[in-house]
């Protein structure tokens, strides 16, 4: 038993989002492991000095946690 036509395209994994976001994270991936020397970080006098990487898993972790406290540009249903 084969499935309907429609049904196929409904389920398909491979639409224009899920497309941009692989490759968005492909693009993201090489460039952190493009930076894999030490960085130093100079902020209120305090000098922190990690792997390039780190520093941007801590910024896409700062990202997700801002992303999801103000959540201005979430399309959705608007309260009345």
């Amino acid at each position: 038993m084969s499935a309907a036509p429609d049904e196929t395209e409904k389920g398909s994994f491979f639409t224009a989002r899920n497309i941009l976001a692989i490759v968005i994270a492909v693009v993201a991936l090489v460039f952190v492991f493009s930076n894999v020397g030490m960085a130093t970080l100079n902020i209120f006098g305090a000098r922190l000095t990690m792997p390039g990487w780190v520093w941007f898993f801590l910024l896409l972790v700062v990202g997700f946690v801002v992303g999801s406290l103000f959540p201005w540009f979430r399309t959705g249903k608007k309260k009345r």
